[in-house]
C-alpha cells in the first residue's frame, strides 16, 4: 500500500512510503520508501528513508 508522499530537493522529486496497513491500529507500517522524478516515474529500487534523500541529492547534484 502506498502511503505519503514526501517532497524532497530542489528539483521536484518525492519520496513515498510504501507497507501495509496495520488492522489494530489503522495506520500505515512502512516498509520502504520508493523515488519519484519529478515526472512520476519512480526509480527502481526500495530504500530506506535516509537512503531515498541521499539518492535525491546525489541525483540533483548530478545534473540528473
Amino acid at each position: 500500500m502506498i502511503g505519503n508522499a514526501i517532497a524532497w530537493g530542489q528539483t521536484g522529486y518525492s519520496i513515498i512510503e510504501e507497507g501495509e496497513l496495520n488492522r489494530q491500529t489503522w495506520a500505515l507500517d512502512v516498509h520502504h520508501y520508493l523515488v519519484a522524478r519529478p515526472n512520476g516515474q519512480n526509480l527502481p529500487g526500495r530504500f530506506t528513508l535516509e537512503e531515498a534523500k541521499r539518492k535525491i541529492e546525489a541525483l540533483e547534484a548530478a545534473g540528473d
